[in-house]
């Protein structure tokens, strides 16, 4: 009877640590991949082409983006190992890293970390679903940051899989956005959306100082107490 307790309060318990985990892996990867954020980049790169070949061009995006992240979240850290650096060292980095996304994005500043201006026009001959779409714009070194952090603290099997089953999810909602940047942006307008990622900022940077305190708690594990 008493083991049969223990068993379920200990269930609850993993299911809810689980749950918390979700909630923080989507939170971090829906904000700094910005698909609200990037509705008129999109836009602009988009114009002149017909409605299925847009349909068509941020398909291959997404898949492309989502794809890289996955394949840096899952190497990442054994990466790192092999260079000799302490995952807490790429955790506070990263911390900082995003830190400086999330202040850009208050302040209403385009990205640095997600595209250059040379990258936002390329040449009319250019795949512009892998270079610029995917690749800074869906997927850049937030993103990647991100992922590898995430995937170094989930800490169980169950949370890695839950963090790349998240990223698929991201990325599917991302898309839903995207292949509607039109209506979005009808129905935000340019307050609307300028509000929507200052809010998301504000989220990214709750995040960002969470990185950091982990990363010095296992720096110093002696200031933890």
């Amino acid at each position: 009877m008493i083991e049969a307790m223990i068993a379920g309060i200990s269930g609850s318990i993993g299911t809810s640590r689980a749950l918390l985990f979700f909630i923080k892996s989507f939170v971090s990867l829906f904000v700094v991949v910005d698909a609200i954020g990037n509705v008129p980049i999109f836009l602009a790169l988009l114009q002149g082409y017909r409605e299925d070949e847009r349909k068509a061009i941020v398909k291959k995006a997404i898949l492309v983006a989502c794809a890289a992240l996955v394949a840096v979240t899952l190497t990442g850290n054994g990466f790192f190992r092999l260079l000799g650096i302490a995952l807490y060292s790429f955790r506070i980095a990263g911390g900082i890293l995003l830190t400086i996304v999330s202040i850009e994005m208050l302040y209403g500043k385009k990205t640095k970390t997600q595209s250059s201006s040379d990258e936002e026009h390329p040449g009319g001959g250019d795949d512009i679903s892998i270079l610029p779409l995917a690749i800074p714009l869906l997927t850049g070194p937030g993103a990647f940051t991100t992922g590898i952090v995430l995937f170094d603290t989930a800490g169980t099997l169950l949370n890695r899989v839950i963090l790349l089953l998240t990223i698929g999810i991201v990325y599917l909602i991302s898309f839903a956005i995207l292949t509607r940047s039109g209506r979005v942006f009808r129905y935000l307008g340019k307050g609307g959306t300028s509000v929507a990622v200052r809010i998301m900022g504000l989220m990214l940077l709750s995040v960002a100082v969470q990185f950091i305190i982990e990363g010095l708690r296992d720096a110093f594990p002696h200031l933890a107490g």
